[in-house]
């Protein structure tokens, strides 16, 4: 039985891009934290390192921010998008809510501040991060629209890296576009 979920799990993961990068499911259910749909993984703690717009490290562990793509350190606006993450999280208590774990056995996770900030959200507003549309099967529909949002609106005003010419992290990695679902598996639209 539990086989049969892990399957179904990942099968649903890669049916909207979340398999792609050999992410594996943890075993959870969805619970609310601040009003998110999460995980049922839970840490907290202080943030002791940021290792650049998308990873930290709390209590020994290696997280990786969800639903968003940071700029590579080598890369234009790389070392800026770290320094805005580390402005925001270093040497602060957190929670991170998580559902899988990725290759590198980082949890993949959404960081929320004390007075329930969304970390990641934080960095796609400041133009610090982009929107990883790739992987927005795995959120909630309210949080897509909030990420599109978020993403409009910081370039729009040309934020961060949207004030520069900036490639987008998978493209600098890998010399293509992510592959963006038309429709996620339980029916809602994509956001725009």
């Amino acid at each position: 039985m539990r086989m049969h979920l892990w399957v179904l799990s990942v099968t649903f993961l890669s049916a909207c891009g979340g398999g792609g990068d050999g992410s594996m499911p943890v075993p959870s259910s969805a619970l609310s934290y601040c009003g998110v749909t999460t995980g049922i993984g839970r840490i907290e703690g202080t943030v002791t390192s940021v290792h650049d717009g998308d990873t930290i490290m709390v209590n020994g562990q290696s997280i990786r921010l969800d639903s968003i793509d940071a700029p590579e350190l080598s890369q234009a606006w790389g070392i800026q998008s770290r320094d805005h993450l580390a402005a925001l999280v270093l040497n602060q208590r957190v929670t991170v809510t998580y559902a899988k774990k990725d290759l590198y056995e980082r949890v993949v996770g959404t960081v929320f501040k004390p007075d329930c900030t969304n970390v990641s959200l934080k960095q796609v507003s400041s133009g610090a991060a982009w929107y990883y549309e790739a992987y927005q099967c795995e959120i909630e529909i309210r949080l897509r629209t909030a990420y599109a949002a978020a993403q409009t609106s910081a370039r729009t005003a040309a934020l961060g890296l949207w004030g520069a010419p900036a490639v987008a992290p998978w493209v600098f990695r890998n010399g293509v576009d992510a592959k963006v679902p038309a429709s996620c598996p339980n029916g809602d639209a994509p956001s725009d």
